[in-house]
């Protein structure tokens, strides 16, 4: 599992710490130790797609990315619209 959340973190940073552990079925300890290189196998960790070691299906993770992008495209959209608007006044 650290090889697939290695990989994940490194093709899809867009993927949330939540959509990791359901995608392969882990805890969000072990992905911010991944993360981190904290994990105690840290030197040994290789990054390997979870599709091909059997923990997810290709389907499964297009879906997650696909909602990853939407989430990551409607919070740049916000960001960008409140930081160009005028601040309201109250009088």
């Amino acid at each position: 599992r650290p090889d697939a959340i290695a990989w994940l973190l490194k093709n899809y940073p867009e993927l949330s710490d939540a959509q990791i552990s359901r995608l392969i079925g882990t805890t969000k300890p072990t992905i911010n130790s991944v993360r981190g290189k904290t994990h105690w196998n840290a030197q040994n960790i290789k990054p390997q797609n979870p599709v091909g070691l059997g923990l997810c299906s290709t389907r499964d993770l297009e879906m997650a990315v696909i909602v990853a992008r939407r989430r990551a495209e409607k919070e740049r959209v916000e960001a960008a619209g409140t930081a160009g608007a005028p601040a309201s006044s109250e009088e």
